[in-house]
Parts: structure tokens; C-alpha cells; sequence
């Protein structure tokens, strides 16, 4: 790869000093003209470009985008973050700036952490998900006039750029699926209340369950993980003989309601049907595999840094992008009962 034209390459080609060939470069008064087009036209020959990091040092600024990991992200819970954090550190590396990752320990923190990161200086702008109800984040953002996007739409959905998946079409795709061989109590299992893409995941399948003239699901606001689905579902197998269907926000969820029927001896597609979200690695190799909505990971990952970049080159005012992305679902097996087995219920517990 060739090596990049720095001000201490044309300083040594020219045998001037770099601060000479800096304000050559800037048409500062102080030099010479016959200096100045002497170093002009060695730069446009050589093909020097000004080091980005160095512009934004000058113009106060620190040359890095932060992403905001929010609990549980920081363990990568979704893959889309793992996405995300690679697509937007190319594209930002495409344009001289670098890429950041700050992590909260928990939801509370996270306002601080934002505070910090713009206080210190730590980074020019900021995508962050998770957005809720009222959120400080984004009103302390708002009010410092600091370019951002978020993953998920606001309280103020008209003052800054963001990108959505329709987490309320994604609840009602889980509950329609299951609906053809629902023979037992609906089981809606989200992120906890508050965090707008659960709310409207909620909405959605309460929706969609009352449409279809369902009785009222039981609902489970729950941290995403698999031992939060394992315990859930544990609890729900050891009560009842019926066969119980769950509609899990993410695939982390459903392999915990795997896990737990697995040690109940109980069959998923024969004792229970499932589907979940978000169509994680390896959700297609499950017993029977797991029927979920796919967010297309690269795609979200893709538009957040356009918009991002995008936001950069802009000023305060807006208009401001905004993009909603429909889930697509992913019919497998296991939210459906096998046409060709009996139904064995699962013994109660006692």
C-alpha cells in the first residue's frame, strides 16, 4: 500500500520546515507566494490530502462517532449491534473519522455516560438504541444541539434522524403465526416495559391476538436472555397439560424456551409451539428449527451509518431523516404442531 503524503514528506522534499509548509497550504500571509505555489503544486502532485484526525483537532473537534452499547448490548445480546459496530467503522474510516464504543452498566447510567462523552469531548456525534419513554438521553442531546441518530423512534420523532425496525408489526407476525395451531394460553414474552420497540412489539400482538378474537395473552416483561425464556417457560410446562405457545421478542428468549423443554421431556411442535425474533445465528438449526422475523441485520447496520454520516454534513435544523423497516417473517416449524403425532401432554408437576 502506498505510503500517505504527510507535511513532514513535503517539508523534506521542499527543505522547509513543516510549520512553512502548513501555512503554505493554508495561504497564510506570513509566507512567501513564491513559497506558497512552490508547496501548492508539490502537494497537488503528490496528491496530499490533510490527515482528518488532524482538521478535527483544529476545529475542536475529535474526529470519532460513538456508539452507545446499552445493558444487556454490551454482552452483544443482538447480533445487529455486532453489525452495526463493523458497518459504521468502515464507512467512517472512508471518511477519516474513527469509531468509538462506550458501554453502560446499567440503564440509569447511561444518561451520565452520554453527558460525559459530549462534556469531555470524547466523540462528535453518537447512534444509540433502546430509546424509551421520555428519554434524558435524547433530550440532553437535543438541547446541546448534537448530531445523533438513534435506532428506534423518540418522543420527539420529528428533531432528529432515525431508523426503526416496526417492532408493532413484528408482535403481530408472531401472533398470527401461531394462531392456526394455538391449543393452549398465548404466551407474549418482551423486554421490559418502557423500552419503545417491547411497547410496540406488545401493542402489536395484543392487537393481532384481539383481531383474532383471542383470549387476553399473558405477558412477560422480562430482560432478553436465554435463562429469563428457560425460567418463563419452566414455569409454564410444570403448570399445565394444555400446549402453550410463546411469541419471544428475540431468539435468545426462544432457545431459552428450548432449554426448558427439553429438560421438562417435553417436544417443541408437539407440547408447545414457539417463534421468536430477530432470526439470531443458529436459529435455523434447532429441534424442530425456531420460526422467527429477520431485521436484516446488514441492511439496519447499513442505513444507520448513511443516516449518521448524512446527520454530520447537516445542520441543526432538519429536516431530519427517518426511515421504518418491516420485519420479514421466517415460517421454519417450530411454531406450527406436527401434523402426524399425537398430542402427549406434559405431566404437571406433583
Amino acid at each position: 500500500m502506498q505510503k500517505r503524503v504527510s507535511l513532514k514528506m513535503l517539508a523534506e522534499k521542499l527543505k522547509v520546515d513543516v510549520s512553512t509548509v502548513s501555512r503554505a497550504l493554508r495561504d497564510d500571509p506570513r509566507v512567501k507566494p513564491e513559497t506558497r505555489d512552490m508547496v501548492q503544486a508539490l502537494a497537488r502532485r503528490l496528491d496530499y490530502r490533510p490527515n482528518a484526525a488532524a482538521r478535527a483537532l483544529k476545529a475542536g473537534q475529535s474526529g470519532r462517532i460513538a456508539v452507545l452499547l446499552s445493558p444487556p448490548q454490551q454482552r452483544f445480546a443482538s447480533p445487529i449491534f455486532l453489525e452495526l459496530l463493523s458497518t459504521l467503522d468502515q464507512h467512517l474510516r472512508d471518511t477519516g473519522r474513527n469509531l468509538a464504543v462506550f458501554a453502560a452498566r446499567t440503564r440509569d447510567e447511561e444518561a451520565e455516560l452520554v453527558r460525559q462523552i459530549i462534556d469531555e469531548g470524547l466523540a462528535d456525534g453518537i447512534v444509540l438504541g433502546r430509546t424509551r419513554k421520555a428519554d434524558p438521553r435524547i433530550r440532553f442531546l437535543l438541547n446541546r444541539g448534537v448530531p445523533f441518530v438513534t435506532l428506534g423512534r423518540t418522543d420527539w420523532p420529528n428533531a432528529h434522524p432515525w431508523v426503526e425496525i416496526d417492532y408493532s408489526e413484528a408482535g403481530r407476525l408472531a401472533v398470527r403465526a401461531l394462531f392456526d395451531d394455538l391449543k393452549g394460553e398465548l404466551h407474549i414474552v418482551a423486554a421490559p416495559e418502557g423500552l419503545n420497540f417491547a411497547d410496540y412489539y406488545v401493542a402489536g400482538a395484543l392487537k393481532e391476538a384481539a383481531v383474532l378474537g383471542l383470549p387476553k395473552p399473558r405477558l412477560w416483561r422480562v430482560e432478553m436472555t436465554e435463562a429469563e425464556g428457560a425460567r418463563i417457560a419452566g414455569e409454564i410446562l410444570g403448570q399445565t397439560g394444555s400446549v402453550p405457545a410463546f411469541a419471544c421478542i428475540q431468539d435468545s428468549l426462544a432457545f431459552g424456551v428450548f432449554r426448558a423443554a427439553t429438560a421438562a421431556g417435553a417436544v417443541v411442535g408437539r407440547d408447545l409451539t414457539v417463534f421468536g425474533g430477530q432470526n439470531f445465528p443458529g436459529s435455523e438449526h434447532t429441534s424442530p428449527p425456531l420460526s422467527t422475523f429477520s431485521t436484516e441485520d446488514r441492511r439496519i447496520a447499513d442505513l444507520l451509518s448513511q443516516v449518521m454520516l448524512r446527520r454530520l454534513a447537516q445542520t441543526a435544523t432538519g429536516p431530519f431523516e427517518t426511515h421504518t423497516v418491516l420485519p420479514t417473517v421466517l415460517l421454519r416449524q417450530s411454531h406450527k404442531l406436527a401434523q402426524n403425532e399425537a398430542f402427549i401432554p406434559v405431566k404437571q408437576s406433583g
